[in-house]
């Protein structure tokens, strides 16, 4: 009995994250800075850990949604913000 209680409170504590929903929030948190973001800033404000975040950047960069300044920091391109408005403007159509 015990243990399912807690089976479930520790399934209730923890949400994870489809792919999709982590690019959203990195490239929101890039796009939330006019000077572009250091990975420390990304990580925190997508809540990710240094392993996401280096996977999900790479991947990213390889798509060209974002770039890396000299400055090692990342901005988005227009391909990423493209991508943000799409994602936005279906969001809005399925809440119809």
């Amino acid at each position: 009995m015990q243990r399912a209680i807690l089976e479930s409170d520790s399934q209730s504590q923890f949400k994870y994250r489809d792919r999709l929903t982590i690019i959203i929030d990195i490239l929101k948190a890039i796009k939330n800075s006019k000077k572009g973001r250091r990975k420390t800033q990304i990580m925190q404000s997508a809540n990710l850990n240094y392993a996401q975040m280096k996977k999900y950047l790479s991947y990213l960069l390889d798509c060209g949604m974002i770039t890396a300044t000299e400055k090692h920091t990342y901005r988005l391109t227009s391909k990423g913000s493209e991508f943000l408005y799409f994602l936005d403007i279906r969001r809005n159509v399925s809440l119809m």
